[in-house]
């Protein structure tokens, strides 16, 4: 009876050891799979990242076109869209449009290689290109020039730029939509803050107007008035006081002579 409470105990513990092993054998296949299918989740980026560099660069030399989107010329959004075409990914065609997709970076030390980078010119309008790295960034100018890598710091690009627009390579996104909405947002504002200032502007105007102007000088010159016939009072009064005092010295000098006439013809009586 012993023996066999003695087997039964040790088969037991041996199922016990079995299954812990098994399952943190389990586990442990469980923790790499996820490992690695996140690693490759994560490489995916930085692959086709790599696969928009040389796409990018590869079209270096290649004249500026207006209107161009193909090997044979580009303009400058047409440009960006080849090359994160070979990527699979659909982007607005204008570089107003590019200039509002995806996530807004706006330091450049943030920026990362693919990133799309925008400027914009009062007068020109919208530039876009795309960071390689190092301070740098591919584009295709305009008309005479060819597609080419420039620095950030070049006076007139640092001078016109917007930042930089991250674009999620995963895919899944209406990047046209979601540029026209934010593009039409950004419109509106625009025009709400223009109407406001505006509308300030014609207050300020209003007071300032010829009208305006006339009432300030009005006003003016009553109180100048005002205070010339104030003075003039003053003078006025002055004046009278100077006279009655005067008027009074003269009537004394007079009682004087009388008294002093009177005295002589009393003596020689």
């Amino acid at each position: 009876m012993q023996n066999r409470l003695k087997l039964y105990a040790l088969f037991m513990i041996c199922g016990i050891m079995f299954g812990c092993a098994a399952k943190k054998g389990s586990q442990s296949g469980d923790t790499a799979f996820h490992r690695s299918y996140q690693a490759a989740f994560d490489k995916k980026p930085a692959t086709e990242t790599r696969r928009i560099l040389t796409t990018a660069r590869s079209a270096i030399g290649t004249p500026y076109v207006r209107g161009g989107t193909g090997p044979g010329g580009f303009d400058c959004s047409g440009f960006v869209c080849w090359a994160y075409k070979s990527v699979g990914i659909n982007l607005p065609r204008s570089a107003r449009e590019q200039a509002f997709v995806g996530t807004p970076i706006t330091r450049i030390e943030d920026m990362r290689e693919g990133d799309i980078v925008a400027f914009r010119h009062p007068r020109r309008g919208y530039h876009t290109g795309i960071y390689v790295g190092g301070g740098k960034f591919i584009h295709s100018p305009r008309r005479r020039l060819t597609v080419r890598i420039t620095p950030l710091s070049d006076p007139y690009f640092s001078n016109t730029l917007l930042g930089a627009r991250r674009i999620s390579l995963n895919g899944g996104e209406d990047l046209v939509a979601e540029a026209r909405s934010r593009l039409n947002d950004y419109t509106e504002q625009k025009v709400t803050r223009e109407l406001t200032r505006k509308g300030k502007g014609k207050i300020r105007a209003n007071k300032s107007t010829k009208g305006g102007k006339a009432a300030y000088a009005a006003k003016g010159k009553t109180a100048v008035k005002k205070t010339v016939k104030a003075a003039s009072g003053k003078e006025n009064i002055r004046a009278s006081a100077e006279r009655s005092k005067n008027s009074a010295s003269s009537d004394g000098a007079r009682g004087k002579t009388g008294r002093k006439n009177s005295r002589n013809k009393t003596d020689k009586s």
